[in-house]
């Protein structure tokens, strides 16, 4: 009989939390949707504001996107903004090192980190990063948010997205990037000021063999092909 009065007590409480967190969630969509339909504004502002050269799709190099997604984001395609696998990763990390230094962040994620959140690493941070990322796989179709994230990624050497990084870096058009190129941009985006090829050769070149070698691993490349594209000459410009 107690345990009937107990249930009883408890399905109200039960009622009282999902009603409270579904008008948290009505709210945090009222605030951002808006926020959201604004991105690609916001990255045609940011390419204006630093000099960029806006790309689409068909005027990058395939190796580029490629490599990028191998590297970056091996299940873009197929999730919803947001890896599970990568997000688990990321907390076993945190926790162990008590920081919250790894990312596990998806294309998407990045995305809405560089346009719409702060840099700063913080719990509530990466949980309003998920959701926005959720909430943009709605908005924006695959295309939509490769096309946004190539164009606003920073590349090093004052160069954001990947149309103005190939003319810094090569002195061609994005379209125009050999094999080898690509690969060495498709791994600038972990740590743009570290593996700048400018002024840190040896670091971008060993990035480059982890992006070949991710591709090896989705299948994309063989190891053969992987070792040729590394030996290619690279020509940084002036």
């Amino acid at each position: 009989m107690k345990l009937h009065k107990s249930n009883r007590k408890a399905r109200p409480r039960l009622l009282w939390i999902i009603a409270l967190a579904a008008v948290l969630l009505v709210g945090f969509y009222a605030r951002y949707w808006s926020a959201l339909e604004s991105l690609p504004h916001r990255v045609q502002s940011r390419l204006v504001a630093h000099n960029g050269i806006p790309v689409t799709l068909s005027q990058v190099s395939p190796w580029f996107t490629k490599a990028l997604i191998a590297t970056e984001d091996r299940s873009f395609y197929h999730n919803w903004g947001i890896s599970f696998e990568g997000i688990g990763r990321a907390l076993i990390v945190d926790i162990s090192t008590g920081t919250f230094a790894q990312g596990g962040s998806t294309i998407t994620q990045q995305l809405i980190r560089d346009l719409l959140l702060s840099p700063k690493k913080t719990i509530p941070r990466k949980i309003t990063g998920s959701l926005l990322s959720l909430m943009a796989t709605v908005l924006y179709s695959k295309q939509q948010i490769l096309t946004m994230y190539i164009n606003e990624v920073y590349l090093g050497s004052n160069s954001y997205g990947i149309g103005r990084a190939a003319q810094t870096y090569f002195g061609r058009s994005a379209l125009r990037l050999t094999p080898a190129q690509a690969t060495l941009l498709a791994g600038l985006p972990q740590a743009p000021f570290l593996l700048d090829p400018k002024t840190h050769y040896q670091s971008a070149r060993a990035r480059q063999w982890d992006v070949l070698q991710s591709m090896v691993s989705d299948h994309l490349i063989s190891p053969a092909a992987a070792r040729t594209i590394f030996g290619m000459p690279i020509h940084l410009g002036s």
